[in-house]
């Protein structure tokens, strides 16, 4: 695989029949400069091999013949794909290089974790891949950022009611359209009220007694007064 105009290498898996070598570049995320890691290994042999070469965050390992026989820890590899104009290249680099001298057969790239199943349905698959550990390790701190975080919040939070609740707040009291302090008294009708704590308290107007045989209850009054004469 190369960037537009087929100069640079960007992904490549190369096998050298002279060196007994196989060859993978590629260009490491946030660099520029394509590099070079070599598995010793004699693939032109006259042979049919299965070659599956897996990548999954800084790990990349070899397989042959369903064989793992490197597991190498690099630098992770650049995985953006979406350049535009990338062209795919099988069996030469590019159109200014010489063809691969050999055979291939069912050449696949594959995405996702655990991809040399496909030709290798009976390796192991059950423990996490390096790419999947590193994704569970990011996603583990970023949840610990979090839990941190609110941690902090909660401790503010706790704070700020235990300073409310040890505050004598003073609340108003509301009636028809009025407002009255904490604490006021006032008198509707024939009952004396209160403010207390935002809740208001009525009770009937306490009235002297009246010295007299018959008292006599008045319009607008809420106290029996005695007749005088």
């Amino acid at each position: 695989m190369y960037t537009p105009g087929g100069c640079s290498r960007y992904l490549e898996l190369q096998s050298s029949g002279r060196r007994d070598e196989v060859r993978l570049h590629y260009v490491a995320t946030g660099g520029t400069a394509p590099r070079v890691e070599t598995f010793p290994f004699r693939l032109a042999d006259g042979v049919w091999h299965r070659v599956a070469l897996a990548v999954s965050g800084a790990q990349a390992t070899l397989f042959v013949d369903c064989h793992p026989l490197y597991r190498r820890l690099i630098p992770p590899p650049d995985r953006n794909f979406t350049q535009p104009q990338l062209a795919l290249w099988i069996g030469q680099r590019n159109n200014k290089h010489s063809l691969f001298k050999g055979t291939l057969q069912d050449v696949r790239l594959v995405s996702g974790p655990h991809g040399y199943l496909v030709q290798c349905p009976g390796l192991d698959s059950e423990c996490p891949t390096c790419g999947q550990f590193a994704l569970l390790q990011a996603t583990v701190q970023e949840l610990t950022s979090h839990i941190h975080d609110l941690s902090l919040k909660l401790v503010g939070t706790e704070a700020r009611l235990s300073r409310l609740e040890q505050c004598d707040c003073q609340k108003s009291c509301y009636s028809n359209g009025t407002v009255h302090a904490d604490g006021a008294t006032w008198q509707k009708d024939c009952n004396r009220c209160s403010c207390v704590h935002g809740e208001i308290k009525c009770r009937p107007v306490e009235c002297d007694r009246a010295e007299c045989k018959n008292p006599v209850l008045h319009p607008g009054e809420c106290c029996p007064t005695c007749l005088t004469w």
